[in-house]
């Protein structure tokens, strides 16, 4: 079985432990592009947008399987795995996402119970009244085509929100690579809703007990995503909030565990995947 790891070895992906997973579940692994693909074949890449998509797609068509790595969306008692790794570079304990096909809920991951959810140690906060201000939080414009976000939603997001009646609306930029100035906890504090196309803040702000409108047509926790007639009704939302974030567990391993082959396991081996 032939494995392509497209991992990258810098700023601080970790490309020697990914390639170490794989060939812990029985791939020969070459870390470039291949040729063609072919029926158990396996594509492992960053992301998914620009070259790598249409590489992907080609792989794909030709019988192979891509599997797209990310940075993970939580990582131990609720913080950023993106920014995790700065200064020290990852360590075992750091979370990547992995999923068959595409990413951020855009592709298919395995299933399973609470366990995964539980070793985060979250402190997840009571859901949240309405009456406070509004956050939009935009993602960057880039990513599978059809599903990009545009560029001017956030603007225009926040002036509906406005005139809808919301005296307080606030747009939170995206810090890019960098550990933002300013921490989305500080954003989410008396925030009582929080708008994304399929930013990862929202992840943040469901842990928090904020309610979530997901403008997006995948988001890893779209199951909790929200109407704004259900936040203003009050419903109660726990169950899809846990659920969701059950998935979220799952769809995330530690770089210890990816180096051991065991995400590759499931994934490949269809244990369960949803």
């Amino acid at each position: 079985m032939r494995a392509y790891s497209l991992i990258r070895d810098r700023p601080w992906y970790r490309r020697a432990a990914f390639s170490a997973g794989l060939r812990a579940a029985g791939y020969e692994v070459t870390e470039s592009w291949p040729g063609a693909g072919r029926p158990g074949d396996v594509l492992l890449i960053w992301n998914r947008y620009g070259d790598r998509h249409e590489r992907a797609t080609r792989f794909e068509r030709e019988g192979g399987t891509v599997i797209v790595a990310e940075n993970g969306f939580l990582g131990r008692g609720g913080s950023s795995p993106k920014f995790d790794v700065h200064p020290g570079g990852p360590q075992p304990h750091h979370y990547y996402a992995l999923a068959l096909h595409g990413h951020n809920g855009q592709g298919r991951v395995p299933s399973g119970g609470p366990e995964r959810l539980e070793a985060l140690t979250l402190e997840l906060r009571p859901l949240g009244a309405p009456g406070g201000h509004v956050l939009v939080c935009p993602n960057r414009a880039f990513g599978v085509p059809g599903r990009i976000m545009p560029a001017d939603w956030a603007e225009k997001t926040a002036v509906e929100l406005r005139e809808s009646g919301n005296a307080d609306v606030r747009v939170r930029r995206h810090p890019g690579n960098d550990v933002p100035a300013r921490p989305l906890a500080a954003d989410l504090e008396g925030c009582s809703e929080v708008h994304i196309w399929s930013s990862g803040a929202g992840v943040h702000a469901l842990v928090a007990g904020i309610p979530v409108v997901c403008h997006s047509k995948f988001w890893v926790c779209k199951a909790a995503s929200r109407a704004r007639a259900e936040i203003e009704s009050g419903k109660d939302w726990a169950d899809r909030r846990l659920r969701a974030l059950i998935m979220l567990s799952w769809s995330q391993w530690e770089l210890g565990e990816i180096e051991q082959g065991g995400p590759f396991r499931r994934l490949l081996g269809g244990e369960g995947c949803s």
